[in-house]
């Protein structure tokens, strides 16, 4: 049996993370969630996820801070990383591309949408 690809979900509001969980749980991934950008960065070191779903607005360390830092780790610098936000303005989609996002879904999250950014990040379809 193959394994399947872990997702590191990352998103302060603890509701959003459950919405996440239960809209992955019948496709081919495995989640686990950070409460926080540190969090985050310390999930990443340790359980090496396949890809991260990464909540923009956050306090104390936002979704861009967590990219930077991701991109400026050697060890990271290729992990795929979709933004997800409930900001929709052209200007917030820019910058996370520029930042070195590889997507950008807005919230509310549409499930098939969700699946189908990960598998293209993951060439998994």
């Amino acid at each position: 049996m193959d394994k399947k690809p872990l997702i590191l979900a990352v998103d302060d509001i603890a509701v959003n993370l459950t919405l996440l969980k239960s809209q992955l749980r019948f496709s081919n991934y495995d989640i686990i969630t950070a409460l926080s950008g540190k969090e985050a960065l310390d999930l990443i070191q340790s359980a090496h996820p396949d890809a991260v779903l990464l909540d923009i607005m956050m306090p104390e360390m936002d979704g861009f801070e967590v990219l930077d830092a991701i991109r400026k780790n050697p060890a990271t610098e290729e992990l795929p990383v979709i933004m997800l936000t409930s900001l929709s303005e052209f200007e917030h989609h820019a910058h996370a591309t520029m930042k070195g996002a590889n997507g950008y879904l807005t919230k509310p999250l549409v499930t098939n949408q969700l699946i189908e950014a990960l598998d293209a990040i993951l060439h998994t379809a």
